[in-house]
């Protein structure tokens, strides 16, 4: 079953709500789900890692873990997140080295770009070392569509050769609000927040469909 590893060398674009947001979906579409939170923050586990039922677990690894414990928890799961921190090398080479695929967050703006590029060089790095290649696109989050720079961003990615969804998160309060209350926008029941969430999920499905 597939891994997929949602990275970024930069803290703050959107990775734990990425993998909550995703996490919950594919739960909801039936499939078993564990993910795993290498960051010493433990965001994920406090965001999620109660809900422990048949269809989604979660739990903390340390970073000279994530390779052994992503290939575990794959024979029992349909679908293994891992949500890396950035500021682990190791456990960022290790995941994505690891994975079927890779999203990359990324807010609209020149410095989570420039980490964007720095992050499809790890990947590249993990692909030379495991001698495959790994499917990888960023995904932009926090976005105003109608700004100019969300239209821009998504040009210097394409600059510099990262392969980008479609399919994005805006800028919206949901998101927020389902971090502090410890619960999902689905569970919220945000319809608007349903079809975002959706299209990420087909998108990363093809991703990982391309491994």
């Amino acid at each position: 079953m597939p891994i997929l590893a949602i990275a970024s060398t930069k803290g703050g674009p959107g990775k734990t709500t990425l993998a909550v947001c995703l996490a919950d979906w594919w739960c909801r579409q039936g499939k078993t789900v564990t993910c795993l939170d290498t960051d010493p923050n433990r965001n994920l586990m406090s965001w999620i890692g109660k809900r422990a039922d048949d269809r989604l677990t979660c739990r903390a690894v340390g970073e000279e873990d994530v390779i052994t414990e992503a290939r575990s928890a794959k024979t029992n799961s349909d679908v293994v997140i891992i949500d890396v921190a950035g500021f682990l090398a190791r456990g960022l080479l290790y995941a994505v080295g690891v994975a079927d695929a890779v999203l990359i967050p990324c807010r609209p703006a020149k410095g989570d770009v420039i980490e964007a590029g720095r992050t499809q060089q790890q990947i590249q790095n993990a692909a030379d070392l495991s001698g495959r290649s790994i499917p990888h696109a960023a995904v932009l989050t926090q976005v105003n569509r109608r700004a100019s720079v969300t239209t821009h961003s998504r040009g210097q990615l394409s600059v510099l050769g990262i392969p980008t969804l479609d399919a994005d998160f805006p800028l919206r309060a949901i998101y927020q609000a389902a971090w502090y209350q410890a619960a999902t926008p689905l569970e919220l029941g945000d319809n608007a927040a349903a079809g975002e969430i959706e299209a990420v999920a087909r998108e990363a499905e093809r991703l990982l469909g391309a491994r």
